[in-house]
């Protein structure tokens, strides 16, 4: 038998009767505040239960079904949700994660459709494989994250925190990136990693100082005032692209075709290797 513990009372919320809660049925059950710290709760069921404030550090969640779940103000870090489903399923409501520490947790392959991640803490977590879109993740903390390979298509990441992410291979179609700070982070990297996908992906006003971005995919994306101070383009794909206004000193442009690139007011008189088209007006 086993009881979950409320984290601060002791007192009891509700009793198992099994030796495990290994594939255990918590469904809807009301479990504020619990103390389930390396807690085994491998492909267990807790759709729609409420786990708001409860202390999961630890805790082992590899498949667990988390769809609908509570999870506002929830402590998860460095548990294992490798394969976990918190979204993507019809008719359901994805779970909340609103304002969760989820500092190192590892989410490879989690099924996070729709979730709500809004600033949450999720600095170097492990994300990579995951499916993430149409999630909410405005203001997110992800430093430091490896999101390699993740769908992030029409996610919501305004604001997020992404100094020194590893986005290789990400996919980010119609991403709402608006004045993400990605300083220093790998959009790309060996001939064995993809490129990063951003096509139609809102970047303005984004921070993308020594962002690593060469052979990235940003077909008609917005990158409108934003700051690519010593990035490296080479080679990108950047057709019907946006760059008013953004600081491009020092970044590299490589290979780059610029024919179709909007740049009006951009200063691409201090970029490296641009070749400018001479038919292009109002280049800084």
């Amino acid at each position: 038998m086993i009881e979950i513990r409320e984290r601060e009372t002791g007192s009891v919320l509700y009793t198992v009767d099994r030796e495990t809660l290994r594939e255990a049925d918590l469904r809807e059950l009301d479990l504020t505040g619990a103390d389930l710290r390396e807690a085994d709760l491998r492909s267990a069921n807790l759709k729609n239960t409420i786990l708001e404030g409860a202390d999961l550090s630890r805790a082992n969640l590899q498949n667990a079904i988390l769809v609908g779940t509570r999870l506002v103000d929830a402590t998860l870090d460095d548990a294992n949700l490798s394969k976990a489903v918190l979204g993507g399923q019809p008719g359901a409501q994805s779970a909340n994660l609103a304002n969760a520490s989820l500092l190192r947790a590892t989410l490879i392959g989690a099924n996070l459709q729709e979730v709500v991640l809004t600033n949450a803490r999720l600095k170097g977590a492990d994300l990579s494989n995951s499916i993430l879109e149409n999630a909410s993740m405005r203001g997110a903390d992800l430093e430091e994250a490896s999101i390699c390979d993740a769908r992030l298509n029409r996610a919501d990441m305004r604001g997020c925190n992404l100094v020194n992410a590893d986005l290789c291979g990400a996919r980010m179609n119609c991403a709402n990136l608006n004045r993400v700070d990605l300083t220093g982070a790998q959009l790309s990297g060996e001939e064995t990693q993809k490129a990063a996908i951003l096509t139609r992906a809102n970047l303005q006003q984004a921070k993308l100082i020594g962002a690593y971005l060469a052979k990235a995919v940003l077909q008609t994306a917005d990158m409108s005032r934003s700051d690519l101070r010593n990035a490296n383009l080479s080679y990108a794909l950047m057709s019907g692209a946006i760059l008013r206004n953004a600081n491009v000193e020092g970044a590299d442009f490589t290979g780059v075709n610029l024919s179709t690139v909007m740049m009006d007011y951009a200063n691409f008189s201090k970029s490296k290797n641009a070749e400018v088209p001479k038919y292009k007006r109002n280049v800084r």
